[in-house]
Parts: structure tokens; sequence; C-alpha cells
């Protein structure tokens, strides 16, 4: 085997999980550059390499790496370099940690916090974060403290006063004066303002990649929902591009990007996997309707803790099915987040129409998250080939008295997440 270059690393007397269709279990294994170069019993192994660096299994397990069929990796990643609000337990203690970031941001700069739950606060506290809240920490600076599901952000008066909507009626208020409170659109522009720089959003991209790897997630499928897009471009695909032109990018990143920009892709002429084995295009990524969590999926019926709202749809069935033609002219694949029946209905039957309309069989169209769907439209989405792109994260808000209960009610809440 004399003649190789590239640096070798030899697992040896573990469990090797080959994943094959007889499920083979191995001893050893050699990586030669980023090749498996053998598999098989110790010894084998051990004869098909030069000069290794090898580790003792101990009989350990090794899998291959997982793949993340949805994530936001920027977002995972600007929330360890920003506020994590994930794990405050009450309202109080999610403000002393904007409090706490505020104190060390200059003047007239984004305080920011992600992911935070109002569902998990006690009895009393599970209210959406409020402009006042907010102006309590600070008036000096814009903040913006993102809800868990990205559908909501909570902005102080600063930040109202900074972010350009142009959406109004994503804009909550009472009694005519705005909450702090923004959904849907609103809520995009307001991330989309308080966006860090491409600096910090290369920051965020290392921070995501050692984080998936501590997961043991060696490639993921990025969503482009939460990209921040301004004059000079998508500043996430700056970050992502820099660090691949550097060669620098740990991760095997597909990406999806926003679906109103497919046109782009269609003046490219770029297909579907373009890029290498490190960053490639997926396809587009479009949106339905909004999120439980923010009271803005599109239901059938309304929800249970606020009477005459049954959500709303972002996007309304003609653009969908503009979108979805389009990305079929690119050779594209398309992805829509939907969430409520209603919203889930209405992207079947566009999907289904473009499949009719272009002689479609292997389109490999998707849903994410379809959380509420009914049983007439499973079948159908099963007929028409159509991806079920499921999160078993979502069922840590289906248990008895939990969120979904108070939003959905006892009726509607056993259709939420049929994998399970």
């Amino acid at each position: 085997m004399d003649g190789h270059t590239e640096p070798e690393l030899l697992l040896r007397n573990g469990r090797v999980r080959v994943m094959d269709d007889e499920r083979t279990e191995a001893e050893s294994l050699l990586l030669r550059g980023s090749r498996i170069a053998a598999v098989g019993a110790t010894m084998e192994v051990e004869q098909a390499a030069t000069d290794p660096e090898t580790v003792e299994l101990d009989g350990r397990t090794v899998l291959p790496g997982f793949n993340d069929a949805h994530t936001h990796v920027f977002s995972v990643g600007i929330e360890l370099i920003e506020t994590d609000l994930s794990g405050a337990d009450t309202r109080d203690e999610a403000l002393k940690l904007l409090a706490a970031n505020a104190d060390d941001t200059p003047p007239g700069e984004w305080v920011l916090g992600f992911s935070y739950d109002e569902s998990t606060w006690p009895e009393g506290e599970r209210a959406y974060l409020t402009r006042s809240d907010l102006d309590a920490i600070s008036t000096e600076h814009p903040i913006a403290a993102t809800r868990v599901d990205g559908h909501t952000v909570s902005l102080n008066s600063m930040g109202l006063d900074t972010v350009a909507f142009s959406n109004h009626d994503d804009v909550v208020r009472s009694d005519g004066e705005p909450t702090g409170r923004v959904v849907e659109d609103a809520a995009w522009e307001a991330k989309a303002a308080s966006y860090p720089e491409p600096d910090r959003a290369a920051e965020a991209l290392l921070a995501a990649t050692e984080r998936y790897h501590e997961l043991g997630v060696t490639s993921v499928q990025t969503m482009s929902g939460l990209t921040a897009v301004r004059d000079q471009g998508s500043i996430d695909m700056e970050a992502l591009f820099e660090t691949w032109r550097q060669d620098e990018l740990e991760l095997r990143v597909t990406y999806y990007v926003r679906a109103d920009q497919v046109e782009s892709l269609v003046d490219l002429e770029l297909p579907h996997g373009f890029g290498d084995d490190r960053l490639r295009i997926g396809g587009i990524k479009a949106f339905s309707d909004g999120a439980i969590g923010s009271q803005t999926a599109n239901l059938y019926g309304e929800f249970a803790d606020d009477p005459g709202n049954s959500g709303t749809m972002v996007n309304d069935a003609a653009t969908l099915r503009e979108w979805y033609a389009r990305a079929v002219r690119a050779n594209q694949q398309a992805v829509t987040h939907s969430i409520g029946g209603a919203g889930i209905d209405i992207v079947v039957d566009q999907y289904a129409a473009v499949i009719e309309e272009f002689d479609l069989e292997d389109h490999r169209f998707r849903i994410e998250h379809l959380e509420l769907a009914t049983d007439e439209v499973l079948e159908r989405i099963a007929d028409l080939g159509i991806v079920a792109s499921m999160q078993p994260n979502f069922l840590q808000w289906s248990t008895e008295g939990g969120l979904y209960e108070s939003r959905l009610g006892t009726e509607t809440l056993p259709r939420n997440n049929r994998f399970a």
C-alpha cells in the first residue's frame, strides 16, 4: 500500500456498524483522508494501513455521522454566541439573562436573546415577553427576544422604532398600541434588522459546527427561512461561502434558498445538488403558515386559547403553486413549512397540481413539520409520494396539560405529530 500521502486513522477493536442491509458489525475501520479505506476484522484492516494514527476503541461503537434533515445552522450558532433563553425556567430569569447581555453591550447596539419558551414558565407567567418587560431592561438598546418557534419576536420600544415594518398587521397591538410582539413577516423583518454582521455570522457558523459535532452530526440540511438578507445579499451565504473558500467548512451543508429567490436559480441554471461534498444547493424553502406556539398555524377551527383566531397563511395558494412550478423548471426540490391542517391541505393541493401539470414522478416534494394532518391528507401525501419531514422535538409540547393542549384543545390534540 505504498504511495499513500493522505493521513490515515485506524479505529481498532470496537463495534463498527456498517449500516448495510445485513446490518454487518465489524471490528475495525480505516479512514484515509475523507474516505473509508477498509472495514472488517482487525487483522485485515491493519494490513490495509500504511502508517496510521490509531485509536483503541475497547469495544465502543462506531456509527456513521448523523444527518440533520431540517435545521437552521445560523440560528443554532447565533443562539450559542448571543443570549440563550431556552434554559430560563421563569420570566424573571429570562429578563435577567437579557439584562446581563445589555450590561455588556454598547448603547445603540442590538441586545439579542433566543428561544424563550413561556409555556414552560410557572402558572401566571405564561405570556409572551412584552415591550414593557424589555423597556425595563434598557431604553438605550434595541432589544429582540425570539420565541423558541422563531415565529414570534418580542421587541422593546427602541427595537420597534428601529425596524421598518412592511406588514403592520403582523405587529400585535392592544388598545391600538404595539405590545412589543411581532409575528411572521414582521418577525422576519425584525430578525433581518438585528442580524449580526458577516464576521459574527462566521463566528455563529463555527459555534454551530462545534455543537453539531458534539451530537455526532456531520451533515445538515439547513433551511433559509430565518435568513437575513440586506442590500449586500445574504449574510449567512456570505459566511458559508467564505468558510468554504478557505477550506474550513467542517460540515456537509445542503442549503435551501428562500422560495422567493427561485428565479436566481433559474437565471443561473443551477440544478438541485449543485456544489460539492461540503456545500451544495438542495432546493427552495417555502412557508404556508406559522406555528402553534405563536398562534399563527393555519387551523381548521380556532385556537382554544384565542377564540376567533384560526391562524394565518403566510403565502397564498397561487404564490405557492407558482414557486413550485418554477422550482420544477429549475430542476430544484421544493420543501414547504406547513403545520396547521388547513395550511397542509393547501400545500398538498398545490403540489398535486404541479405534479399533474409536469407529469412528475420523482419530484421529492417535501412538507416540513406536518403537525396537524388529517387522515384524508395523509393518504393523499402517500399516494402522491410527498416526503413527510417531521421532527420529534415537537413532542415536548404535546404532553397532557402542555402548550399544545392549551392551544388546540383536547379534541384536536390527538391529531398532532402523527408519526409518534
